[in-house]
């Protein structure tokens, strides 16, 4: 009787009692079983619980394998959940950055054309001003023409009249510099202003492509980390097969010193040749050398992937991570075999005092023992 041991359902709420369950509540409830068993054992005999047994053991090793796994997936998730925290508050900070840069552009921006209207509004001014003083020169010499043919005009009324515009001439055309100049400087910092804007543009492209080319050596670094696990895996299966290799050899040998020494006892009639035996001893030193190669290759090869994982968790800590779709691959059972063959789970020492365990993992209750030697650790 073998029992598959299923993965959790994936679509099980998280919520769910079964993500609750622990290997402590597990061995707890084993050991309540085992003491219910020692008071059936007491009261009825070890015949009544002969079929039930290894039905609840079975049970219970099927739920202390999920509760494994659900420990498992739980740390899993609790690390997948930090860090989506971490890349959330990267991108929170890029987005404030970026936000905070373009606010200050357009407050920059703002505030030049504040400037500019300030200043046309400036030059607006002056030109009515200017308009309003040619029409009062013109007025004032229509007026000195009139006069002039009315009246005499003294000397000291035309020299105060030539004056007076002399000096509006001069204080327009200070006006006139002051104003250009200010434009000429406001214009400046716009081209500064324009050049620094560029200036960013580029640092930004530089960035952007200094970007794709870490995301691309990213992908590098994974597609030669997930190479490099293919070798383990290939060498791992390699020395899996040589060692059964080997043991089949190791198990020929002995059958054959066996029926060696059987012979030699008997009828001393030998049935391999020493040049037979011989080959077989070099083909085992042989493959014990290749066993050796390959668990060298195997510890190479691990070293490498540490190694080159850790160099890349370096180089991609700044950057963002780059998400690849699911991957269907092959069954862990069938890919690694010697990493699921049976073991003794913790259920069964509870109920070791109880039953014996042949080597198929079936139970049987013992015969030779008394009920009052059973107990729960």
């Amino acid at each position: 009787m073998s029992i598959t041991i299923a993965s959790p359902l994936p679509n099980s709420p998280p919520s769910s009692p079964s993500r609750q369950i622990t290997v402590v509540d597990v061995y707890d409830l084993a050991a309540s079983i085992g003491k219910d068993f020692e008071l059936l054992i007491d009261q009825y005999g070890k015949e009544s619980i002969h079929n039930l047994m290894p039905k609840v053991i079975s049970a219970l090793e099927t739920l202390e394998a999920f509760a494994n796994v659900n420990e498992k997936e739980n740390a899993q998730i609790i690390d997948l959940q930090k860090t989506i925290e971490c890349l959330e508050k990267e991108k929170q900070l890029r987005m404030q950055d970026k936000l905070r840069l373009e606010k200050d552009i357009v407050e920059v921006e703002e505030s030049f054309k504040k400037e500019i209207d300030e200043l046309w509004s400036m030059i607006r001014n002056l030109q009515g001003e200017n308009k309003n003083l040619k029409n009062r020169l013109t007025t004032a010499k229509n007026e000195e023409i009139t006069s002039n043919e009315t009246a005499p005009v003294n000397d000291g009324e035309y020299q105060m009249i030539v004056d007076l515009k002399n000096v509006s001439i001069r204080q327009k055309d200070q006006k006139i510099k002051e104003l250009q100049h200010d434009v000429e400087q406001s214009s400046s910092e716009v081209e500064n202003l324009q050049n620094s804007i560029e200036k960013l543009i580029r640092q930004n492209k530089e960035l952007l492509r200094k970007n794709g080319s870490l995301q691309k050596q990213g992908r590098i670094l994974i597609q030669e980390r997930n190479d490099l696990t293919k070798r383990v895996q290939q060498t791992e299966e390699d020395n899996f097969e040589l060692r059964r290799i080997l043991n089949d050899t190791s198990r020929a040998c002995k059958d054959l010193e066996a029926q060696k020494n059987q012979l030699r006892d008997g009828d001393d009639v030998p049935r391999f040749t020493l040049a037979e035996l011989r080959e077989v001893l070099q083909e085992k030193n042989i493959l014990k050398a290749r066993v050796m190669e390959l668990e060298e290759q195997l510890d190479f090869y691990r070293g490498k992937s540490t190694t080159s994982e850790s160099q890349k968790d370096d180089e991609l800590s700044n950057e963002e991570c780059v998400v690849y779709g699911p991957i269907n691959r092959e069954p862990e059972e069938k890919l690694y075999p010697w990493k699921y063959q049976r073991k003794e789970s913790g259920v069964r020492r509870f109920f070791r005092n109880l039953v014996t365990f042949n080597s198929s993992g079936f139970a049987s209750p013992r015969r030779d023992s008394t009920s009052n030697n059973a107990s729960t650790s």
